[in-house]
């Protein structure tokens, strides 16, 4: 499935905690192998870019509009969301369906239950007024040093054979501008959860032992809305580093029959 001139730009999402390099292996394969234009920017307030004003839902959507124009593409571009990245991405498709070709893919996405937003909005206010007892200085050290990137990654990683190496990418690439605004990404993670836009083809990519969301309920939700899923069996969360180059042939192979 080469690119032609025809088909679109791929514009790919990291999630939370992370930047593009997160989702490099993914962005490299559909490249090199499969041939299509990737674009992975870091989100605002990630890796080295700048932080928002508006770390909202809201903000993130307009930021993304800017980003494509500055692209000047020819075509609207494919969209892909991985974690936080689908949550943001479903948004801003849900609210500019025109600026974005009818073909998303989004990754590990987040669904909750009633019950689980409640215990998310609990487990984030107990998190977020914890970390404000702390100075600027010793909160953003604390949220960016490797106990607390080795615990999140341990607990995400169900592939134990690539345990180390997740590890030491997770909390290397794990960059932010400033405490707060880690704080501003973990309330969208923790408090929304992943759109269903209309009037588009989705691919849904997830681990069949993905401990942030419930594979029954995905599907579930996934089903009743007529969209593609693919279940990736004995991987977690971290699809993106458990089997990358797995993720970029679906991702490759729902684009070509679409």
């Amino acid at each position: 499935m080469p690119k032609t001139s025809a088909q679109p730009a791929i514009i790919l999402i990291h999630g939370l905690r992370g930047n593009h390099f997160g989702v490099q292996d993914i962005a490299e394969t559909l490249t090199e192998k499969y041939g299509y234009q990737v674009f992975a920017p870091d989100l605002p307030g990630s890796g080295t870019r700048p932080e928002l004003k508006d770390k909202t839902l809201d903000g993130y959507a307009k930021w993304f509009c800017n980003y494509i124009k500055k692209l000047k593409l020819d075509q609207p571009p494919i969209i892909i969301g991985h974690s936080m990245g689908s949550i943001v991405t479903s948004y801003f498709i849900n609210k500019y369906p025109e600026l974005v070709d009818r073909r998303v893919v989004l990754l590990s996405p987040i669904f909750r239950s009633s019950f689980g937003r409640a215990i998310s909005n609990i487990e984030y206010a107990l998190m977020s007024d914890t970390l404000h007892l702390l100075p600027k200085k010793p909160r953003y050290n604390l949220m960016r040093s490797k106990p607390v990137s080795f615990l999140i990654s341990h607990f995400l990683t169900v592939d134990k054979s690539k345990q180390k190496e997740i590890d030491l990418l997770h909390y290397r690439y794990c960059l932010f501008a400033s405490a707060d605004s880690l704080l501003a990404d973990c309330k969208i993670s923790m408090q929304k959860e992943t759109i269903i836009p209309e009037n588009k083809e989705i691919l849904f990519c997830f681990g069949d032992r993905d401990k942030l969301g419930s594979v029954k309920r995905s599907t579930s939700r996934v089903k009743e809305a007529k969209q593609t899923y693919k279940i990736i069996k004995n991987k977690g969360h971290l699809i993106n580093y458990e089997c990358p180059k797995t993720v970029a042939r679906l991702i490759a192979e729902f684009i070509g029959k679409n």
